[in-house]
């Protein structure tokens, strides 16, 4: 029988973690607010330059009657499939139709 040197499968290396530099740290709260330069207000916007800048970010929960839920599903499916446009979600039309409401009631 001959006699082979093996190394085995699973080897006792160093943990790829170990390579990832340091967290830097925080800012302490010594420093004093003239320290940071002064920040800004951002110039105003139109609606329009918001509409198209802004993202959905937060959750808003709300009641919906499980036969209007079903007919936005099926409304996003079909205006997905029509115009091609991925980028056509329940949210997408909720935003809009309540942007609308708003709009036509002056707030």
């Amino acid at each position: 029988m001959s006699s082979v040197n093996r190394t085995p499968a699973i080897g006792r290396n160093r943990h790829p973690g170990e390579d990832l530099p340091e967290r830097p740290q925080p800012a302490s709260p010594n420093t004093s607010a003239g320290d940071a330069p002064p920040v800004s207000p951002p110039p105003a916007r139109s609606t329009a330059d918001r509409t198209q800048e802004e993202r959905m970010t937060e959750q808003h929960n709300v009641r919906i009657r499980p036969s209007v839920k079903e007919r936005a599903f099926r409304a996003v499916s079909k205006l997905r499939y029509e115009t091609g446009d991925s980028s056509i979600s329940l949210q997408s039309i909720t935003d809009q139709a309540l942007d609308e409401y708003l709009k036509k009631h002056g707030c």
